[in-house]
């Protein structure tokens, strides 16, 4: 295989990488074995004695609780991280904001938890969530009980206190582990009080039960939905103090796309090609001697340097290949997911024309990064539907600038009335709480601080990250143009 084959067979396998690279915890989106990669910092994602994993969207919590819920990238996992148990565990989901695979359903839970009534049933309902996973690990060809049956059966705290501890020790005494998987937790409700009691609630009862030696609960969340909720359980802090944050370095997202590109029978030998003209050690050995290319930066950044060049233009001035990427995929948090990394890897691959030498060409990455940032406005939207009213005055502006430049747009457009419109036909939680229009803008800019889309700078002055800034058409200085 000549050089240029082995770079146009590269370039088919990227562009051909499933560009919506996202996943639920059941279903047909459900992780597959070869998408697994696992940095080793990741490991309390999967750990069923780690209750909280803390990620933004995009970081990988439904993977991670998809890969545990499902045996056969269970099993993979299981090989990954020995020393976590994993061969031990009878999964089950408790709620995963979708039906089906055992999960509890929204609809069963608003009609058994009224609103109004959450402090009071709330935490009862759950603990029929709870039961009921116990019950299918430990016999899962039987029928699973209605979750209306098991709140009557177990009205009394004791009467669950006590079966609990009789299922812990039948599943302790066959060497197994109940793991019962809390997902999407923000679809529990759009009404930000119900909400918040809601999640104390389960909050409230993951704390009850750590106890137990053979029962564990794991709930994958968002950082914002601990901030801005304000939750109550007064022992949320001691829970969050021991929780996972799915960070992912610039070392872990170019080591997800080589293992990808590794493991893959039709690449394997163009990339062995590519990693001798580099000097470097070929896939079969950088798998078996420390994992090389996936954990240390200098041989990605050659292996990289060689598939897209070394610079953004042709001096050093645009910056590094490498590096490009990393710098204007990050939000706020100056955090990259590795579903916008590798959206921005598949549409570089696919800009036309294609490079003659290298895999990528600099306005491919650029192209990518378009692309990388319209996906990322829309998937935000699923979860804030009032961010594209927020965004739209804001078009055309350029940033850095004043907080009272934003605000300016938002009071001209009328945007905190229609956003209360919207909130009043559509049903989701507002982004901001007062009446008083000036304040509400001051709790506008937080909100987007919080979640990432903004950044205030040292001098005082807001920034909106690449990620965003260009989906959503803000000019900057220097900076890749919008759409």
């Amino acid at each position: 295989m000549n050089t240029l084959d082995a770079t146009k067979k590269i370039r088919d396998s990227l562009a051909s990488f499933d560009a919506s690279v996202s996943h639920s915890v059941s279903g047909q989106d459900r992780p597959k074995a070869d998408e697994i990669y696992a940095p080793e910092h990741h490991a309390g994602a999967l750990d069923p004695h780690v209750p909280i994993v803390l990620g933004a969207r995009g970081s990988g919590k439904s993977f991670w609780a998809g890969v545990l819920g499902n045996k056969d990238t269970l099993v993979i996992a299981a090989k990954e991280y020995p020393r976590l148990g994993l061969e031990k565990l009878e999964v089950q989901f408790g709620f995963i904001g979708q039906e089906g695979g055992g999960a509890v359903s929204r609809e069963t839970m608003d009609k058994m938890v009224p609103e109004g009534e959450e402090n009071e049933k709330a935490p009862l309902f759950w603990r029929a969530v709870v039961m009921r996973g116990v019950q299918r690990a430990l016999n899962p060809q039987e029928s699973p009980s209605r979750i209306k049956d098991l709140i009557e059966k177990y009205s009394d705290p004791e009467d669950w206190e006590e079966e609990c501890q009789k299922l812990d020790g039948l599943l302790f005494g066959k060497q197994r582990t109940a793991l019962i998987i809390f997902d999407a937790l923000d679809a529990l409700a759009y009404e930000h009080d119900r909400l918040r009691k809601l999640l104390d609630a389960v909050f409230r009862v993951t704390w009850s039960m750590r106890s137990y030696q053979a029962i564990r609960l794991k709930l994958f969340l968002r950082d914002d939905q601990i901030s801005r909720l304000g939750l109550r359980f007064v022992e949320l802090p001691k829970l969050i103090a021991g929780a996972t944050r799915l960070k992912w370095h610039g070392t872990d997202l170019y080591g997800m796309l080589y293992a990808r590109l590794a493991t893959d029978p039709n690449t394997q030998e163009a990339l062995d090609r590519l990693l001798k003209e580099c000097g470097l050690p070929p896939t079969a050995q950088s798998l078996g001697q420390g994992r090389m290319l996936f954990i240390d930066k200098t041989g990605q950044a050659q292996l990289f340097t060689r598939l897209a060049g070394q610079y953004m233009g042709r001096g050093h001035k645009k910056g590094k290949t490498y590096d490009w990427p990393l710098n204007h995929l990050s939000d706020g948090h100056d955090e990259v997911t590795p579903r916008s990394f590798l959206v921005l890897m598949i549409h570089a691959a696919k800009h036309l024309p294609p490079p003659e030498n290298t895999v990528l060409s600099a306005e491919g990455i650029r192209n990518g990064l378009r692309e990388a940032s319209k996906i990322r406005v829309e998937q935000l939207a699923l979860e804030f539907p009032w961010i594209r009213r927020v965004l739209a005055p804001l078009a055309l502006l350029q940033v850095p600038c004043a907080d009272e430049r934003i605000k300016e747009r938002w009071l001209e457009t009328g945007t905190q009335q229609a956003i209360r419109k919207m909130r009043s036909q559509q049903g989701f939680m507002l982004p901001f709480a007062s009446s008083d229009e000036d304040e509400a803008g001051d709790e506008l800019l937080a909100t987007l601080k919080m979640i990432g889309v903004l950044k205030e700078r040292d001098d005082g002055r807001y920034d909106m990250p690449d990620l965003f800034r260009v989906a959503a058409r803000l000019l900057k200085k220097g900076g890749v143009s919008p759409i």
